[in-house]
């Protein structure tokens, strides 16, 4: 599994978000019951069924695939925000540097012209 997603990935799960059935999804379940349903909001229809494991790991995991849904957009939104700061504050920070070197050079220049200028007197 990836560490790191590149924007081709974020694109590749922009597309399967845009593919799904719309969200908000929420979890079916009764309290007695292992089986667990997932649904969209918009119909009511089940989309997805959960009843191989016991009850709670079938919730557990119907839960999990719900919020990802409803919060994948929210996820890929907010990675590409922070990262285009990031990029931002990279350059700043590059730019800070630059002008920093340049101000010693010059300052290196100025040293060396006065310097020069005391050794000729």
């Amino acid at each position: 599994m990836k560490q790191v997603l590149t924007p081709e990935d974020l694109n590749y799960l922009e597309e399967k978000l845009e593919a799904a059935s719309p969200a908000p999804w929420r979890v079916v379940d009764e309290e007695n019951v292992d089986t667990v349903w997932v649904s969209p909001d918009l119909d009511g229809n089940p989309i997805a069924l959960f009843d191989y494991r016991s009850g709670e790991q079938n919730k557990a995991d119907a839960h999990f695939v719900v919020y990802s849904r409803n919060y994948m957009s929210v996820l890929i939104r907010e990675i590409k925000i922070l990262r285009k700061r990031v990029l931002e504050l990279i350059q700043s920070n590059n730019s800070e540097l630059q002008k920093r070197m340049d101000l010693q050079t010059e300052l290196n220049e100025l040293k060396k012209l006065m310097r020069d200028a005391h050794e000729s007197k």
